[in-house]
């Protein structure tokens, strides 16, 4: 898959913040449908930009525009004793794709990990993106035979408090 040598991956910015919604609805249309709660402008200026900031967006832009995102965070494994980074979101726009671009960004997630101590990668993938599935694993990703994803949210997150 030859590398597209137009294309230039660099930290996000603030201006970046509707290129990165669209591309975040963009993956929720493409592997899971439309959602109910979807992520807003105001929320990614927040939580990637802001006072509040939480998570990393890098970007990939060709020509002046963006053309792939990916989110991040840095997190801690109790089992692993150590630190890693956590991939929550990547997309590739559909122009860009074929390119090593998926590849390139995830270097550069582990990149950013390495510079801040950490010693892995993690993600999850919708199971039935096997697309996403078979990249990962081409790239060296193992399938964690332990772990299961649970989410508490809606009604049973705003009750447990009430326990």
């Amino acid at each position: 898959m030859p590398s597209d040598p137009d294309i230039r991956i660099r930290p996000a910015r603030k201006e970046d913040t509707e290129a990165i919604r669209s591309m975040i609805a963009a993956l929720a249309r493409e592997t899971v449908g439309p959602k109910q709660e979807v992520l807003t402008a105001e929320a990614v200026r927040r939580y990637a930009f802001g006072p509040e900031k939480i998570v990393e967006p890098i970007v990939a832009e060709r020509g002046g525009a963006v053309v792939a995102t990916l989110i991040l965070y840095e997190e801690f494994s109790t089992w692993r004793g150590m630190k890693g980074v956590h991939v929550l979101d990547i997309y590739i726009a559909p122009e860009a794709r074929g390119r090593g671009l998926g590849r390139r960004l995830i270097s550069e997630a582990a990149n950013w990990g390495r510079a801040r101590g950490a010693g892995y990668v993690r993600l999850s993938v919708d199971e039935h993106n096997l697309k996403a599935v078979n990249f990962y694993e081409a790239i060296g990703f193992v399938e964690s035979a332990h772990d299961r994803v649970f989410i508490l949210s809606g009604d049973a997150f705003r009750t447990i408090g009430d326990a």
